[in-house]
């Protein structure tokens, strides 16, 4: 091709256009990177965004939310702080986020009553809560705490040998109780026994497995209080005392416990441990969604035939192959003995609700609710953490207080970054890379050396 003045006036003015076009394209495109942002967290368990948890809640949260931070003007203080926020400001608009030096601004740190530098106070509709420790699974608590309803206490029965919220055993349910507060609600033990009366602003009674019998004025009480519209969890364990209240709601325990054949399946060892799938999850608002496997060691079937007023729906059905074992379950071999066990499937689980009596029409909340388990040993501490428990029991007890708009919101599971290795893997390791490899490389050099030197 000729290279003319004429189109080497035109190659000129193509790069200039081009470069003008360039230009202005980067120009653009950092503009809207000021106004737009693309963020995407590869790290593990997405550590550096919000949980489905906290951005759930947010949900929930219409209002401004306040956050004041009560740090010196250090930047390894400050910097964490501002950071998780910017999470939260990220998924809601309406946080403010406020610092203040204590040491500059003493008259508001007294009279906010605070005690440490790095402490933060969330204001959300004219209530507050502190925290003493920046992480996310703090604020989200604080959160939950300030936006749960006033009337959220839970009592629980005591005084006849039932799981304590106090103590710390396997069977009992001190974790459980423990995630109920960060949740915002108040828990209270009572024996009716010693306070013959079920306080008025009780959200939800629990029963945790009566191993004894009731008194006759205790069973009267609960009677009366479920007469009254009160909300219930009746937790029911093989060993478990039926107290009178069972005939409210035509309640009739299986002899025996499940047995699962298919335990083993699923690396159970104990052919009395259910597991729970997708199936076996019923049609309500608490099973909606949830694709959890939940773990039951030991489990009652049951059988209810509720008064015309109650509507029943199952929530945990076991699969068909189950039988109710009636023999003894330590036995080497353990099969199916037609005559004495009970084929399955096995209602583990049901909720009931209904509408209040009419004495009770004027409250608010219209509907009384009550969910009977055959089983109380998921919640307990040796059991929680399993597969999707903790959040089982958290979609009951919100369903139960009438919180319905916490039900899809789980609980805030941290990732499990410990590495923990036994004495033999730790001694293993330490030759592997402290004298096996150190080795391998030396006569590797001497290998090399030799071969050069004969070369």
């Amino acid at each position: 091709m000729e290279v003319t003045k004429r189109t080497h006036l035109q190659a000129r003015l193509q790069n200039t256009v081009f470069m003008l076009l360039l230009v202005i394209v980067i120009a653009l495109i950092a503009w809207l990177s000021t106004r737009y942002k693309i963020e995407s967290d590869w790290t593990i368990n997405n550590r550096n965004s919000l949980s489905e948890a906290s951005t759930k809640l947010l949900v929930q949260l219409k209002d401004p939310i306040k956050i004041t931070a009560y740090a010196s003007n250090d930047k390894q203080l400050r910097a964490p702080i501002k950071d998780l926020v910017a999470r939260y400001q990220s998924n809601k608009d309406d946080i403010s986020l406020r610092f203040v030096d204590p040491f500059t601004s003493p008259n508001e740190v007294r009279e906010e009553e605070i005690q440490f530098d790095g402490e933060i106070i969330i204001e959300y509709q004219n209530r507050t809560e502190h925290i003493r420790q920046v992480s996310e699974q703090n604020l989200t608590s604080a959160l939950q705490r300030l936006v749960r309803n006033k009337n959220s206490l839970i009592v629980f029965l005591e005084g006849h040998g039932e799981r304590s919220i106090k103590k710390f055993a396997n069977h009992d349910l001190s974790e459980f109780a423990n995630t109920l507060k960060n949740s915002g609600f108040q828990l209270k033990s009572i024996n009716l026994s010693q306070q013959a009366e079920i306080p008025n602003d009780t959200a939800l009674l629990v029963i945790p497995s009566s191993r004894t019998k009731l008194l006759p004025g205790e069973a009267d009480l609960l009677a009366q209080y479920i007469k009254n519209g009160g909300n219930l969890l009746w937790l029911i364990d093989p060993n478990s005392s039926l107290n009178p209240i069972a005939s409210q709601f035509g309640l009739t325990l299986q002899p025996g416990i499940i047995v699962d054949p298919n335990s083993q399946l699923m690396g159970l060892n104990n052919p009395a441990m259910l597991a729970i799938n997708d199936a076996g999850y019923g049609d309500h608002h608490i099973t909606a969604n949830f694709n959890y496997v939940t773990l039951f060691p030991q489990a009652n079937g049951f059988i209810i035939k509720s008064p015309v007023e109650w509507e029943e729906v199952p929530l945990l059905t076991t699969n068909p192959q189950t039988w109710s074992e009636t023999g003894n379950l330590e036995d080497e071999k353990i099969e199916y003995n037609e005559g004495t066990d009970i084929n399955g499937p096995f209602e583990i689980a049901v909720a009931l609700h209904r509408d209040k009596p009419k004495q009770e029409q004027e409250k608010i909340v219209p509907q009384q609710r009550v969910i009977i388990v055959g089983e109380g040993d998921f919640l307990s501490n040796a059991f929680l953490q399993f597969g999707g428990n903790l959040n089982l029991g958290l979609k009951m007890i919100n369903w139960l207080s009438q919180d319905d708009s916490f039900i899809d919101i789980p609980a805030k599971a941290a990732a499990d970054l410990k590495l923990e290795l036994s004495s033999n893997a730790v001694l293993l390791l330490g030759l592997l890379f402290l004298v096996v490899l150190p080795l391998i490389l030396i006569s590797i050099g001497i290998s090399v050396w030799l071969r050069r030197r004969k070369a």
